[in-house]
């Protein structure tokens, strides 16, 4: 092998490795959740709030943002409409007064469709709504990513596109007005100029910083109180 080859096999090895590495701690703390939450639920109170979704809702300080509210977080890293609808029951268990759902940015990186994306969405509304007496669900859209935060941006965000990302906006959009659902449009006040992800509102692109919450915060607020359509 020459040394050009040695050093493009090495670097494969090494990313193969690393998302070996990924998956396996991906899959430890989605367990961990998962048992953590059912924990919780046990002492947790009911008609409360609750936000559920992937990463996004994950690493939302949701009840630091809103401390007069009692907010439970839901949220598992990696996780995609199909896994909500896995573990919906644990949201069942609560009979929330408010579900705040944002998810589906992980289907679109594993080659899934919008059309995918929004018939699993539709199978959460449908259960939510048949389990969880006067539940008011308020549905959150997929934010925009960028490329260009830093130079592992392209890597992290992956085959997501804003254009498939503003399709799904717009079927989520569609599918809220058919089961009359509160629907936030976060991508608009998250983007730039260009319809990207403000870079200061971003960590790597994918991934929401402080501030980027901060602005997400501010426009879920009035949901506590009166969450009509917008």
């Amino acid at each position: 092998m020459t040394p050009l080859e040695i050093v493009l096999v090495s670097v494969v090895g090494a990313l193969v490795i690393v998302v070996i590495l990924y998956l396996l701690i991906l899959k430890v703390n989605t367990r961990n959740h998962l048992e953590t939450f059912k924990i919780l639920n046990e002492n947790a109170k009911l008609h409360a709030n609750v936000f559920f979704g992937d990463s996004l809702t994950d690493f939302f300080p949701v009840q630091d943002f809103f401390p007069l509210e009692t907010i439970y977080n839901r949220g598992i890293a990696g996780d995609t409409t199909s896994d909500l609808l896995k573990r919906i029951e644990n949201i069942v268990e609560l009979q929330p007064s408010k579900v705040f759902v944002q998810i589906g940015t992980n289907d679109l990186g594993k080659f899934r469709s919008p059309k995918h994306v929004i018939k699993n969405i539709e199978k959460i509304y449908q259960v939510l709504l048949k389990e969880v007496p006067n539940v008011t669900i308020v549905a959150i859209s997929l934010y925009p990513i960028s490329r260009r935060k830093m130079w592992l941006s392209p890597i992290i965000v992956g085959i997501r596109s804003n254009k498939q990302i503003r399709k799904t906006n717009e079927m989520l959009k569609e599918l809220t007005a058919k089961y009359n659902i509160p629907y936030l449009d976060m991508y608009t006040p998250l983007s730039d100029t260009k319809g990207r992800m403000n870079k200061a509102y971003t960590l790597e692109g994918l991934h929401i910083s402080g501030v980027g919450y901060q602005v997400i915060a501010k426009e879920i607020t009035n949901c506590f109180v009166d969450c009509s359509r917008r």
